[in-house]
């Protein structure tokens, strides 16, 4: 199996790693495909948040990104980014791209999942499973249309 290069948080202090805790969750819903460790940028346009607010920001990260029978989730730094279930009508608005064999991005209106934020917040994923997980993202959305 190809593991790809993990990022350096992750190989020194195992930053981007599924937390114990959560891993037992994740995979009583099916792990249908996971990476951690793998770095990749969040990126925010116009963005507004109670106490924040940003025309544009840049920021690397290093996270995990999976998706199970239930669900999308993604973590950067230890921080939920994305955590929709695939029954949930909001899993609509996210805008999955598969960019190039290593690299997917998910789009989506912070406003969709917070009220009181507005921008759009872009998350990009380096890891060479990027078009597996395009693939059974939108096989998921597809099945759960019916």
């Amino acid at each position: 199996m190809k593991t790809g290069k993990k990022t350096i948080l992750y190989r020194l202090f195992k930053i981007g790693k599924i937390p114990k805790a959560m891993r037992p969750g994740l995979e009583s819903e099916g792990v249908l495909v996971c990476d951690e460790g793998i770095g990749g940028w969040i990126i925010m346009k116009d963005f507004r948040a109670p106490g924040k607010r940003s025309k544009y920001r840049m920021t690397g990260f290093s996270g995990f990104l999976a998706i199970t029978r239930k669900r999308i989730i993604a973590y950067a730094y230890g921080r939920r980014m994305i955590n929709v279930a695939f029954e949930d009508a909001r899993i609509y608005a996210l805008n999955v791209k598969l960019l190039n064999p290593n690299r997917i991005e998910c789009a989506f209106e912070s406003s969709t999942f917070h009220r009181d934020w507005s921008g759009r917040i872009t998350v990009r994923f380096n890891t060479p499973k990027a078009a597996e997980f395009f693939g059974v993202f939108n096989k998921m959305v597809a099945e759960q249309k019916g």
